[in-house]
């Protein structure tokens, strides 16, 4: 069963906040990849050099330098030289819920029938990063939008279990920013119809299992149709997090909330008392 089932849903949900206590909260698990040594998640003061920042003497904490338009918050901090390897997560597959680990509310999907998920990020330099959500149709069928750095042109890849879309994660150019941190919106509604509607590769290179047979019954099987609910949300390596949230229609929910909340999403410059 969904974390959130039955529940009532404001309008406006918050899934992590960094400044909240834990900044990580327990519907999260991270995983850390311990073949790499300078792969960590930790909590950081965004305003901070590396070389002021906590952490165990083998590791380095990246970029070395505080870029510009750094924020006054502490943050999630998400490094490794392989992104696939160290993330965070909140909720699960609906396959990977019912295997196992039933009373684990980290083992269960989220449950989230809000249609916004939106982000505030920042990127590790010029290092890759990627985004995962995934959602459930009103027939229950599961698929992962997959938002990449790295990628140039969206593809599906309906033998993925979930099936899967991945798209382009375009970052502005930095000289053209105040600040690298980034707010994210993600209309959930607008992006599942690309599960019917991407062109099909005869190549499934994001990690499929093979066989004719097992394509066709993965292609009967995308979602599409009404959005019904977020089953998952995971942030890959290389990045830091200060919020992720949920909304019933975006930007316009968070105008909607009054100065208390847009003071609370703003991100305050950590040289200045303006908010960036």
């Amino acid at each position: 069963m969904a974390i959130l089932a039955g529940a009532v849903q404001p309008p406006l949900l918050t899934l992590l906040s960094s400044t909240s206590s834990p900044p990580l909260s327990p519907l999260f698990f991270q995983a850390i990849d311990p073949s790499e040594p300078s792969s960590l998640i930790s909590i950081v003061d965004d305003s901070e050099d590396a070389e002021d920042c906590p952490r165990d003497s083998t590791q380095t904490i990246v970029p070395k330098n505080r870029p510009r338009g750094s924020i006054s918050h502490p943050v999630i901090h998400i490094q490794s030289p392989d992104p696939r390897t160290t993330y965070i997560q909140a909720g699960c597959f609906l396959e990977s819920s019912r295997a196992s680990h039933e009373h684990d509310d980290r083992y269960r999907p989220l449950g989230v029938e809000l249609p916004w998920v939106g982000f505030q990020i920042k990127r590790l330099g010029q290092r890759d990063l990627s985004l995962e959500v995934g959602v459930v149709d009103a027939k229950g069928r599961e698929g992962i939008i997959r938002l990449s750095s790295f990628k140039t042109e969206p593809s599906i890849h309906p033998c993925h279990t979930p099936p899967l879309i991945h798209l382009p994660l375009n970052f502005p150019p930095s000289e053209s920013l105040v600040t690298p941190w980034l707010h994210i919106p993600l209309n959930l509604v607008s992006l599942l119809p690309l599960f019917q509607s991407l062109p099909r590769d005869s190549t499934d290179n994001d990690g499929g299992q093979g066989g004719a047979k097992k394509k066709r019954r993965a292609e009967s099987e995308l979602p599409s149709g009404s959005f019904k609910s977020v089953s998952f949300v995971k942030v890959y390596a290389n990045c830091r997090v200060r919020r992720i949230w949920f909304s019933a229609e975006g930007e316009k929910t968070l105008a909607s909330m009054g100065k208390g909340v847009e003071d609370e999403w703003a991100l305050y410059a950590a040289d200045s008392a303006a908010s960036l």
